[in-house]
């Protein structure tokens, strides 16, 4: 049998088929069944336990989302979690068209199998791994100085490479792990990803959030807490490897088969206040300095403003689940807008290559399928944003402005 719903605040109606969820498309309100079904026992064990704690109106059931129903007056989210924590579920407490309501998703339990996943020597393994990979990186990058006389040893330059970066990116991840445990967010420690076979060494690190995010200022300091500690690490380390940095002549052809780095306005100032390059002459930057430009990079990425990036955490806590729906479609367009029109530059149809970059097609298609599934939102989303949070979540707004670079490499 196909069931209908309506919304009983704007009208809209959808069959069992077409719904996408608990609540209506149009408005946010929750929708109601036309026509009655059995309810599911879990649907009794709900009413039993809010007996007298809840002023629980109705359940309905989505998928794996159960919606309970709590009437206007806005309920104490103590009283939510004292009825769906024993259950097993966590809730998420939402406020709609002047009612509220609770969406409960029963807790996934780890599997004994995947316990591997989660255990010291797999976080060990990989970072050994990546300190190996990005060790090799930094040899191949210091070879050309090596050859040139400006360094003595390639090891000399894989020792500062590999410890610029995995200092970046390792405080970077634990500035997360430590805000997830002050949030009282169950998250795994750092996954490195070793990748030998590239440039860097590294595909960068992450840590596995294993439960939801409390509260927006939580969903705000976790998603900041990262790349803000991820700069200030990054800008004493630049400022040290471009004090490093060798100024060579700039011959014709000196540069073939090599690249030029581009410029965010904060490696540019760094650079500018750092060392000082005449004319005629070029800046070849030491492996530590091109650690620092990776980690700005690397930071920029992170806060893109789309998915379940760090960006995407503090969209989703400013402007909520439309908000950041938008925003996040919006700026998968814009990328893959930006790598289309470098794409053309590069087939030679149009010269944009002072303006944009062809890879950024990559990352536009990296940021739609992080997009895709949305973002959950904090548990409890009624508690406004404090003050605090704004201010940070205005900084990390600025880290992102400052670490953009439109074209960051250039193919001599």
């Amino acid at each position: 049998m196909t069931y209908r719903y309506e919304c009983p605040y704007c009208g809209y109606e959808a069959a069992s088929s077409g719904r996408k969820g608990p609540e209506c498309p149009k408005c946010g309100g929750l929708l109601h069944e036309r026509e009655g079904v059995e309810q599911p026992v879990a649907f009794q064990e709900l009413f039993d336990a809010a007996e007298g704690v809840l002023p629980l109106a109705g359940i309905s059931q989505s998928g794996q989302v159960i919606a309970l129903d709590l009437g206007s007056s806005e309920p104490p989210y103590a009283d939510v979690r004292r009825v769906a924590e024993p259950l097993g579920y966590d809730a998420f407490l939402r406020g709609r068209n002047g009612r509220y309501f609770a969406f409960l998703l029963k807790r996934s339990e780890e599997k004994a199998g995947r316990r591997f996943l989660s255990g010291p020597v797999l976080y060990l393994g990989l970072f050994l791994a990546t300190v190996a990979s990005t060790l090799l990186a930094g040899y191949y990058l210091s070879t050309p100085l090596v050859d040139e006389g400006l360094m003595g040893s390639p090891w000399t330059g894989a020792v500062s490479f590999s410890f610029g970066l995995m200092a970046i990116l390792g405080l970077h991840e634990l500035g997360h792990k430590v805000q997830s445990i002050r949030s009282g967010i169950d998250a795994s420690w750092p996954y490195f990803i070793p990748m030998p076979f590239l440039p860097l060494g590294t595909m960068g690190a992450l840590i596995k959030m294993k439960s939801p995010i409390p509260t927006k200022d939580d969903a705000v300091l976790l998603g900041a807490s990262g790349p803000l500690v991820g700069v200030a690490v990054a800008i004493p380390l630049t400022i040290i490897g471009l004090k490093l940095s060798y100024v060579v002549p700039t011959a014709p052809g000196a540069a073939e088969g090599g690249f030029y780095l581009g410029n965010s306005l904060l490696f540019w100032l760094l650079s500018s206040v750092s060392v000082s390059v005449p004319d005629g002459m070029s800046l070849w930057i030491h492996p530590l300095a091109f650690a620092g430009w990776v980690g700005l990079f690397v930071t920029m990425l992170n806060l893109l403003p789309a998915g379940q990036l760090d960006g995407g955490h503090i969209i989703r806590a400013l402007f909520g689940e439309r908000g950041h729906r938008r925003i996040s479609a919006a700026m998968v367009r814009l990328l893959l807008f930006l790598g289309m029109l470098g794409l053309v530059s590069e087939m030679g149809y149009a010269d944009l290559s002072s303006y944009t970059w062809s890879g950024w097609l990559i990352w536009g298609i990296l940021a739609y399928f992080v997009s895709k599934g949305g973002h959950p939102g904090p548990l409890n989303e009624l508690v406004p944003l404090s003050r605090r949070s704004k201010v940070i979540a205005v900084l990390a707004l600025v880290a992102f402005v400052a670490c953009f670079v439109p074209v960051p490499i250039v193919m001599a």
